[in-house]
């Protein structure tokens, strides 16, 4: 009986170990399960939190981002490329693209898209964009469809790119490169036609002297006058030379236009028109060349005056502006048409009936030499044309 109620307790105490080690075993699986489920919760914070923050760098990159869908429809877009496009994101997802393309660039817009399908590969594209509530503007589109990505649902990644400073310098580039041209070509060539111009005129200034030539006065006046004239375009063809030398030193804007105020005037004057200046007393002296920036200024004077009627007055100024200083000639005409505007400054490009077509042309380059810049704007009620000269 005592060896039987010894056996019970060693299998009570064996089960109750077995309880125990189970019971620890069990402690320790689920202590494994809550580790695993907090490395598992990390796992997704950083997730998650890694998501957020490509979110909003996409969303706030000041890069524009665009993703067109096979049918040219926007599946997404970033922030900056929805303020691009001129309407919120929330309202482009889902509309055509080629609703803000302007109509001539639809069909490279889609060729584009079929480009990249084809291709696989990145493609750039060139197109005019017209944004909602906004002038249309130059832009490159650059596309590439994600890795793997099959013919069913595929998606365009794109960057969308506004160029309209490129092009502006690309435009200005090409302007210089032929004022330069033209400027190489007259200076080789003034020294040839000017020597028998000169013994031309000094001739027919002889035959006016001499009796029996009395009759003929007025067209051998008129011979002189046309020879000027011929003189005097070619030395505006000279004023285009890029390795004309300049004689640069201190003077200030204010005493130049003072200096030339009787001769436009004058010039004011004899057309019924007005000049008033505005000159600033806080503008330093600039490294200028006098003869040149005379030129300027009269030469901007005097379009302005013959795009005004009797009455009406003309304004020439400067003022500091941040590191520049600035001489505005601002004029009460009509303004400067878009075709004309998009010419300004192209040699021989004229809407004057006796101009050369080298008046604007010449200030272009004599503000590029000074490394200055300059600025139009125009309407309705006149044109004001700005010369941006950086502080020494």
């Amino acid at each position: 009986m005592a060896q039987l109620t010894s056996r019970g307790k060693r299998k009570a105490a064996a089960r109750t170990e077995e309880r125990v080690r189970l019971r620890l075993d069990q402690q320790e699986r689920d202590l494994d399960l809550e580790i695993q489920c907090q490395a598992m919760q990390e796992m997704l914070g950083e997730l998650e939190e890694s998501r957020s923050r490509y979110a909003r760098l996409y969303d706030y990159s000041p890069v524009r981002f665009a993703t067109f869908d096979d049918k040219g429809l926007i599946s997404d877009v970033n922030l900056a490329g929805a303020a691009l496009l001129g309407k919120e994101r929330s309202l482009l997802i889902g509309s055509p693209m080629a609703t803000f393309v302007d109509k001539d660039s639809v069909k490279p817009f889609f060729d584009h898209l079929r480009s990249c399908r084809l291709t696989g590969k990145q493609v750039i594209t060139d197109l005019i964009l017209s944004p909602k509530n906004a002038a249309p503007f130059p832009a490159l589109i650059i596309s590439f469809p994600p890795p793997g990505a099959g013919d069913y649902g595929l998606q365009y990644m794109s960057i969308i790119v506004d160029i309209t400073e490129r092009k502006f310098m690309e435009k200005e580039l090409l302007r210089l490169e032929s004022l330069n041209l033209i400027g190489e070509m007259a200076a080789g060539i003034a020294h040839e036609v000017r020597n028998p111009m000169t013994i031309v005129r000094g001739f027919i200034q002889l035959f006016t002297r001499k009796r029996e030539f009395t009759p003929y006065e007025a067209q051998l006046n008129l011979m002189i006058t046309e020879l000027d004239r011929a003189n005097a375009i070619i030395t505006e063809y000279l004023s285009l030379a890029k390795n004309k030398p300049l004689n640069k030193s201190p003077h200030s804007l204010n005493r130049i236009v003072e200096g030339l105020m009787p001769l436009m005037e004058s010039d004011a004057l004899h057309s019924q028109k007005w000049i008033v200046s505005q000159l600033s007393d806080n503008i330093p002296e600039l490294f200028l060349d006098i003869q040149e920036m005379r030129q300027l200024i009269l030469n901007f004077v005097r379009n302005g005056l013959e795009a005004m009627l009797s009455g009406e007055r003309l304004t020439i100024g400067t003022f500091a502006k941040g590191h520049q200083v600035v001489l505005f000639i601002q004029d009460q005409g009509t303004g400067i048409p878009p075709e004309v505007m998009s010419k300004l400054g192209t040699p021989f490009f004229t809407t004057k009936a006796n101009g050369t077509g080298l008046g604007l042309s010449i200030c272009y380059s004599i503000a590029h030499r000074h490394n200055a810049q300059i600025d139009v704007k125009t309407g309705d009620s006149g044109t004001t044309f700005s010369v941006n000269f950086q502080r020494p």
